[in-house]
């Protein structure tokens, strides 16, 4: 074996030892069933009831208490800036925690199909993101 050949062995094992121990270290969130069974309940209870702009606002708060219970800490704004991996599209929370603000704070006046639109995204972004906790 000449040098090169060894440096490249020495190389590969080590990133392949790095890889592990993250991979070995890296905290994985999961979240107790009993509260995973409970914001299910929680987020059918918002669906059932309400205009469309309450279950936009209220689905945001679920949103945030799930990952607070998955143990991110901070406002909403401060975990998604953080980029939790468990959200499949940040882009679209932003947007959809945008679109919260803006109805808790401004009184601009959106469409109830708008509105629905919004409440039928932001139901299957948290469904996707308790399924990634289960």
């Amino acid at each position: 074996m000449n040098l090169y050949t060894i440096i490249i062995i020495i190389f590969v094992l080590i990133i392949l030892i790095w890889i592990f121990l993250i991979f070995k270290f890296t905290k994985k969130y999961k979240i107790n069933p009993e509260k995973i069974t409970f914001f299910k309940k929680q987020l059918k209870r918002i669906i059932a009831n309400g205009s469309y702009k309450e279950q936009v606002i209220d689905i945001d708060k679920l949103y945030h208490k799930v990952l607070q219970e998955a143990d991110y800490q901070g406002t909403f704004g401060e975990i998604l800036k953080s980029e939790p991996s468990e959200i499949w599209n940040i882009q679209k929370i932003w947007e959809l925690h945008k679109l919260r603000n803006k109805l808790v704070h401004d009184f601009d006046l959106l469409s109830e199909k708008v509105l629905k639109q919004k409440s039928i995204d932001y139901k299957r972004e948290i469904e996707k993101l308790i399924k990634q906790f289960s």
